[in-house]
């Protein structure tokens, strides 16, 4: 392979932040653009080297981050190979196994010096993160946080976990991660560049790991033997499983899968290969809890005590807690409801229903609308619904008249509370008069300000270390979840007075840091200004303006790119920066307490009407 990497038109639009038309147009206009040094007339390959000098010579070559620039140079020069296998050599050249041959030495040297920076884990990470964002369409891949809250529900501290459909090891690695301990992993994918990717992964994180290329459900490669647990997120939909070939096999225990729930038959694989008393996570289509043909084998599960919970999260998608039966059935199944709750809220509410549950005086209490233990009796009806809110009370008011009244008072405070927040305004016009501007770009060459965007990668693992994410700026909130140190060891630090904002989306939404001392999370910049020069709150305030958020976007997509170094704000003298500062803190105030109250507005809404459906409160006699 020619070490001249060489790209297409659509990554010469990548580099420059615009659309193909855009590269088209460039050919034409331009004699000194880059000739093409192959490839076809309508599909032509020039040389990255020359591309990037002309642009940047043109000042149209955008600043990207060092991972999105190794990706580039990877897809550059992995010619007719497919991207798994390219990542799985460069997983074996990091982890010194081989000298990741066939990959271009000019690709290996990029990779060489990141990792020295940054270390071969992360180097990975941001290579597998780029690679499942670029075939997102066709390849389905557990979502990161879905991963870490079944390696939590799991709960396994040691021994050997087992995914029968790990694809690029993400589950694994979930539940070796939260563990931090000697856990042995089996792993199984019918994709031979994933399933080496899956080993290279748990690899570079020292974790012991067989990872078996073959197809579960028609080639077990773990015949007889048992887990500890099994997580899983299995292939939904297949038609072509295998119905025919494995009519009669062992595993199906609870009943023959029907041809149309290939999901069952992978219930009933995890449950084969886990330990009596050993416990399963696996991932469900919501059909799969109601669907009729499946109807014996959900109740098979449910009269043997093999179902223990079935929890409806957002996505939407049903997530199933099995354990195999060793001991005498439990009578109860545990239900929740929480598919319109942000994630957070969602997986918060599952781990601590799941852990009442489950534990061995099983004293979970019901929570009206979200989560209810239900007798196996009740379930077991003609059709076997197993779907959470078919099976919840409906009501979801309080027990008590009391109860519903406290809610009414405090939502009275938190409205009466709002008007004294809004700021006092000049209504007069006269603030109309024409501002000199400069954009945040000059501000940055001047040092009034500094941009910084982090090389962490997307989901890293651990609990050591806040970690702010784009979530959590959006929402206007602290960090809401933790990394381990050694991800955070390089990574941008945020400072009170720091500027956060997401780097994508259609609305640029600009936030002040109040609570320091979180890594700055990917998906997001950050402007430090100079005290002495720029005062955060007038910056952040007029960043958020709606003309600022035009001239962030850099085109039109759905997943619009913003640069803020093209936002533009007054020049203003700092003491009447000042003003300005404590108005927009002011208006930032009033909206967080204003969609606080609406939150609880709507709760002692819906609870006042099933208050009153339910005969807890009557209207007043007049």
């Amino acid at each position: 392979m020619s070490n001249e990497a060489a790209i297409t038109a659509a990554d010469i639009a990548r580099l420059a932040g615009v659309g193909r038309a855009a590269v088209s147009n460039w050919r034409r206009r331009y004699e000194d653009f880059p000739a093409p040094v192959g490839g076809t007339p309508n599909s032509p390959l020039f040389t990255l080297a020359e591309v990037e000098r002309w642009l940047r010579d043109q000042g149209k070559l955008q600043m990207v981050s060092p991972w999105e620039r190794l990706w580039q140079l990877l897809e550059a020069h992995r010619g007719d190979q497919e991207p798994a296998d390219v990542l799985a050599a460069i997983g074996d050249f990091l982890l010194r196994r081989t000298d990741g041959t066939p990959v271009a030495p000019a690709l290996l040297n990029e990779v060489a010096t990141l990792a020295n920076e940054h270390g071969a884990l992360t180097t990975a990470e941001a290579l597998w993160e780029r690679f499942v964002q670029t075939n997102a369409r066709w390849m389905a891949v557990t979502a990161p946080d879905t991963a870490r809250l079944m390696a939590e529900l799991t709960g396994l501290s040691t021994g050997v976990v087992l995914d029968p459909a790990c694809g690029g090891g993400s589950l694994l690695a979930a539940v070796a991660g939260r563990t931090g301990g000697p856990v042995h992993c089996l792993g199984q994918e019918i994709d031979h560049g994933l399933a080496a990717l899956a080993r290279t992964r748990l690899d570079l994180r020292g974790v012991p790991a067989e990872i078996a290329t073959a197809d579960s459900l028609l080639h077990d490669a773990y015949p007889g033997r048992l887990a500890d647990a099994v997580v899983c997120d299995p292939p939904v939909g297949e038609r072509q499983w295998g119905h025919e070939d494995l009519l009669h096999d062992p595993r199906w225990e609870y009943g023959i899968p029907p041809r149309m729930e290939s999901e069952l038959a992978w219930v009933q694989h995890a449950l084969a290969h886990v330990k009596p008393g050993g416990l399963v996570a696996i991932l469900m289509p919501p059909s799969a809890a109601a669907r009729r043909s499946g109807r014996r084998i959900r109740a098979e599960l449910l009269r043997r005590g093999a179902l223990r919970a079935v929890l409806a999260l957002p996505g939407p998608v049903h997530l199933w807690m099995l354990r195999k039966p060793g001991q005498p059935a439990d009578p109860q199944v545990l239900v929740l409801e929480a598919t319109t709750a942000e994630w957070d809220r969602a997986a918060a509410l599952a781990v601590a229903a799941w852990r009442a549950f489950d534990a061995p005086d099983g004293a979970a209490e019901d929570e009206p609308g979200v989560s209810r233990v239900i007798p196996v009796l009740d379930l077991l009806g003609e059709e076997v619904d197993l779907t959470p809110a078919r099976n919840l009370p409906i009501s979801s008011a309080p027990d008590t008249a009391e109860k519903l009244l406290a809610g009414h008072r405090e939502l009275t405070a938190r409205l009466s509370g709002l008007a004294p927040l809004l700021p006092t305004l000049d209504w007069t016009g006269r603030a109309q008069q024409h501002r000199p501007m400069t954009t945040v770009a000059e501000l940055i060459k001047t040092g009034a300000l500094s941009l910084l965007q982090s090389d962490v990668p997307q989901n890293p693992p651990g609990d050591a270390v806040p970690l702010l994410e784009v979530p959590d700026v959006l929402a206007d909130r602290p960090a809401s979840r933790r990394i381990s140190r050694e991800h955070a060891a390089n990574a941008v630090r945020v400072l009170a007075g720091d500027v956060v904002m997401p780097t994508a989306g259609h609305k640029l939404v600009a936030r002040v840091v109040t609570d320091p001392g979180a890594v700055l999370g990917r998906g997001l910049c950050l402007l430090r200004p100079n005290p002495d020069v720029l005062d955060s709150w007038f910056l952040a305030g007029f960043l958020g303006g709606s003309a600022n958020s035009r001239q962030a976007s850099t085109h039109l997509s759905a997943a619009a790119r913003l640069d803020v170094r093209r936002c533009e704000v007054p020049r203003m003298p700092l003491a009447e920066q000042h003003r300005y500062a404590a108005v927009f803190s002011a208006l930032g105030t009033f909206g967080t307490a204003v969609g606080r109250a609406g939150a609880l507005a709507e709760q002692v809404v819906q609870a006042t009407v099933d208050g009153l459906v339910d005969g807890l409160v009557a209207p007043e006699k007049t």
